[in-house]
């Protein structure tokens, strides 16, 4: 906490005791205390941003401790991400972390031992309906305007601002793909969940047993059945806006019952080789997550358990490098996303 009051303290030099204490209850509380029906929180978010001026040089967020960040309104506004992708990003916030309690903030004011901040902090324990808000001095200094949301949604921001600057009177894919453990299927269900897009795993699309033969396999993503990617998602999406497709079980080597999606403004195909040349033609935005190796490989076995890490490493991981590697990925068109320091959620 002391390096997160430090850093602010440095970027916002008139920061007062109050300012200190609002800050350490939203590292630890959050927004759950502020939210309501998500309707009416977009609307608040909406009627703040009636009378602010986009700017596109301020910062997109500011820390918040390792839980949270503070979205700045200005430059989200600047960057095209709608209040109600905010409100939403507020309410998964609030559905996903559990708050500290007013007592753990307490504790934590205590243990920074600076006077100033000892009244403020036996008011969160005297009073306990009263929120700490900013001094004057903070917001004619500084006029703030944010909302505070899960650090683990950062690395959608980047995605909410390209969505944001896609055409919406059509229908735009967005193709999610990158290494194994580096968090696309998850990015994915967030983006979905935010933006009401219909959502299309290429997990549901490798290739089936009987067509896994040495001239297919040679190619690099040759495992993926991107024909019937095509066929069943994105050229049927292009023309009627509904998508019937079967899911591919590697387990059993059959197909699943029927999915059906009728995507309106946004479909999103997420997972490895989604950026072959054969699909990423369609894409409208084209993202490809990193990861460093050691988060990795500790993602994969939190996920698949330390028996399967193994064949991740002898099998999946190099196919998947042969694949970056032969498509030159990611490329100057691609949006590269860093996740390697996201905490999981």
């Amino acid at each position: 906490m002391k390096d997160l009051l430090a850093w602010h303290r440095e970027r916002f030099g008139l920061m007062q005791d109050e300012d200190a204490v609002k800050l350490i209850f939203q590292a630890m509380q959050g927004c759950g205390h502020l939210l309501g029906p998500e309707e009416a929180v977009e609307m608040r978010i909406i009627d703040e941003e009636a009378v602010l001026l986009p700017d596109p040089k301020e910062a997109l967020f500011d820390p918040l401790g390792k839980a949270y960040v503070r979205l700045n309104l200005r430059r989200a506004m600047a960057e095209g991400i709608a209040p109600r992708h905010i409100a939403r990003m507020m309410k998964i916030t609030c559905d996903r972390l559990t708050p500290a309690s007013r007592e753990d903030v307490v504790r934590a004011v205590a243990a920074l031992k600076e006077p100033g901040l000892a009244s403020a902090a036996q008011r969160l324990l005297d009073e306990p309906q009263w929120l700490p808000s900013h001094s004057q001095q903070y917001h004619a200094a500084y006029s703030p305007a944010y909302r505070v949301v899960s650090s683990a949604l950062t690395p959608l921001l980047p995605l909410l601002c390209a969505c944001g600057k896609l055409d919406s009177q059509r229908l735009s894919v967005i193709c999610i793909d990158g290494p194994c453990g580096s968090g696309k299927s998850t990015l994915a269900a967030l983006l979905q969940r935010i933006t009401g897009a219909a959502l299309v795993s290429m997990d549901d699309f490798f290739l089936p047993h009987g067509r896994k033969t040495p001239d297919r396999l040679a190619q690099p993503g040759g495992n993926a059945d991107w024909e019937r990617v095509i066929h069943e998602v994105l050229e049927p999406a292009a023309a009627a806006g509904r998508i019937e497709y079967r899911p591919y079980n590697c387990h059993t080597d059959r197909y699943d019952p029927p999915v059906v999606l009728k995507p309106k403004r946004l479909l999103i195909l997420e997972g490895s080789y989604s950026l072959l040349p054969q699909i990423s033609r369609f894409a409208d935005l084209r993202v490809f997550l990193t990861v460093d190796e050691a988060s990795q490989l500790e993602r994969i076995r939190n996920r698949d358990g330390d028996d399967y890490l193994p064949v991740f490493q002898s099998r999946w991981i190099p196919l998947e490098r042969a694949y970056h590697a032969a498509y030159g990925l990611p490329d100057k068109d691609c949006l590269v996303v860093d996740t390697s320091c996201v905490q999981a959620m």
